[in-house]
Order: C-alpha cells, then structure tokens, then sequence
C-alpha cells in the first residue's frame, strides 16, 4: 500500500477535455448552425444576436450569432467602418489565440465528426502542406482588397455601379461562397421552396447558378475533409489565417519544455493540421501523446500558438504523459 501510495503521489493527474470539449462544441453547433430549422419550419420564430465572434459562421445561416469576419466584409460594403467586428478579432485574438477554432466554430465541429467517421488522420506531405497552407492568406487579402475598394468607392459616391456589378459577391467574398452559409441556409431554403413548389422542374431551373456553385463547393468540402482532417481550417478559412497571425503572441497557448522534449515528433506526425511542434502558428492541437513518461508540454499563458483542439485518441490525458502536445 506504501508504495502504491507513493507511485499515486509522484503521478500528475490525467485530465479528459475532449467530452468537455465536445459537449461545448456541440452546443455553439446548435446555437449557429442550429437555427436552420427557421428554413424548413416558417413557424419557428428566432432572432440572431448582435455579437459576432470570430469563427466561420455565415450570416446566410439562420443561427444566433454571426461570425466577425462576414460581419467586417458585410459592414465594409455599406459602407460602415467595422469596429466592433475588428475589435472582437483584436481582444479575442490577443487573449485567446485560436481557441474559439478548436472549442466553438461550427465547421471545425462538423470536420471533426468526418474525421471520426473515418477514424484515421491522413498526412499530407510536408512540402505539400507548407505550400498550400499559404492560401488562406492569399484568399483573405483578395477578400479584403475587394470589399475594401466598394467600401472606398461607396465613400466618395461613386461605387453604386461597382456594387451592382459584383452582384451576390458585394457582401464579400466569403458571404457568397461559404460551406457552412450553403448547408445551413441555402439547402434548408432551397428543399422548403422545392416541398412548397407546384412544378419541382421549374423551381430548379430557376435556381441560380451561384446556388449551384455553392453546392458543389459545398461537396468538396465533405469529399476534402475526409481525405484530408481541418482541410478548411488548414488552407481556406480566412478566419483561422486572421486569428494565426495574433496565435503567436497570444496570453492563452501552449508551452513545450525543450529540456523534458524527447524530440519524437509524436505529436507532429499526430496533429490533424501537421504543423511543426516548433512552428505551430495554425495548429489545430487536436492531439494528446501519451507515449512517453515526460510532461514536456502543457496549458500555459503566454506561450505557443494552436487552436485548442480535443485529443484524437479519446483515451489519452491532457498532461499526465506526452512528448509534446496541443491544446
């Protein structure tokens, strides 16, 4: 008893957040995501928020919040300048990093319940993946260059033609092209409109091609999550690229201890995002290894830079054991 007692008492505690986590990413689902039942069910009144919070959630979908990057692209071709939107970016960002990527965005819950189905993470090459990782900051800069010029041309009273020539993509970019806008508020609407219709043949045809754009971007992006987890998040998403850049020096992140570090690379070939343990800017720490006896990492403040993901094997800890870890 002795010595079991002294084995207990040089033991650090195993913490499981991936329940935790997933209860709490189920719930914002529902709170963004949720409301598309407004769609289907005229009936069911519900209200949107005024907060907006800077996960990917458009503001084509029904929920209860909206995320802050349509938000700022939405205000921008009013025009009003978007403070509140860049304020929740700064304030979040400096303090929480990529937190709200891993805890609270609706399209990184639903890839992660694709990647659960499929039960495996697949890598991708590293040369691949340090290519390709660059264009969501290629899409976000092209996404504030346009909203930016209507807004400025809106401003001086000469962009209402400029606005009527960019059509559904005056909004942004994102507004009229986005995942998470088509599944829950596009196809809700459309598949109401389709019940509701006399002639299905006629309605269809005069569904625009927009529409029909968003559904197939919309099927490759189930068909990309499952060959590749966090396909968005890693090279689409312009939220995650807006909240990396204040990920490295944010209070909430993670810390490696290079001296405990046994330099297995366990959590690098074992992170869904595949970022490098050492430059981890977009990581979405979904992972826990749990195969060696060293606590080299743990939450901190003012530390490292990933998104606070659940870990991939559900039965391992947060600190008790890992070579290395994201949170």
């Amino acid at each position: 008893m002795t010595r079991f007692r002294g084995r207990l008492r040089g033991r650090k505690a195993r913490i499981y957040y991936w329940p935790i986590r997933t209860v709490v990413q189920l719930a914002f689902f529902l709170l963004f995501a949720g409301l598309a039942l407004t769609r289907l069910v005229p009936s069911f009144v519900a209200n949107r928020g005024w907060i907006v919070l800077p996960v990917l959630a458009s503001i084509k979908a029904p929920g209860a919040y909206t995320g802050a990057f349509d938000a700022t692209t939405l205000l921008l071709s009013q025009p009003i300048f978007p403070w509140l939107p860049i304020g929740i970016f700064l304030v979040v960002g400096a303090v929480l990093g990529r937190f709200m990527c891993g805890w609270i965005c609706p399209v990184g819950f639903i890839q992660d319940v694709v990647t659960g189905i499929k039960g495996r993470v697949t890598q991708v090459q590293r040369r691949t993946q340090n290519y390709w990782v660059r264009l969501k900051y290629v899409l976000v800069l092209f996404a504030f260059i346009l909203s930016g010029s209507l807004s400025l041309a809106l401003y001086y009273g000469s962009g209402n033609e400029y606005r009527t020539g960019l059509g559904d993509f005056a909004p942004g970019l994102f507004v009229a092209i986005t995942p998470e806008g088509t599944l829950f508020g596009t196809l809700p609407a459309m598949i109401a409109g389709l019940a509701k219709a006399t002639n299905p043949q006629s309605y269809l045809s005069s569904v625009s091609v927009l529409t029909w754009v968003d559904i197939i971007i919309l099927a490759g992006f189930f068909f990309a999550a499952w060959q590749i987890p966090r396909f968005w998040c890693r090279y689409v998403c312009p939220v995650g690229a807006i909240m990396a850049v204040f990920q490295k020096n944010s209070l909430l992140g993670m810390h490696r201890d290079p001296v405990k570090c046994a330099d297995c690379k366990e959590c690098q070939d074992a992170c869904p995002m595949q970022v490098s343990r050492r430059a981890n800017r977009s990581c979405d720490g979904k992972i826990t290894v749990t195969k060696y006896p060293s606590s080299s990492a743990s939450l901190s403040l003012a530390d490292q830079d990933c998104d606070s993901r659940q870990p991939m094997d559900q039965h391992s800890s947060f600190s008790a054991c890992s070579s290395s870890q994201y949170h």
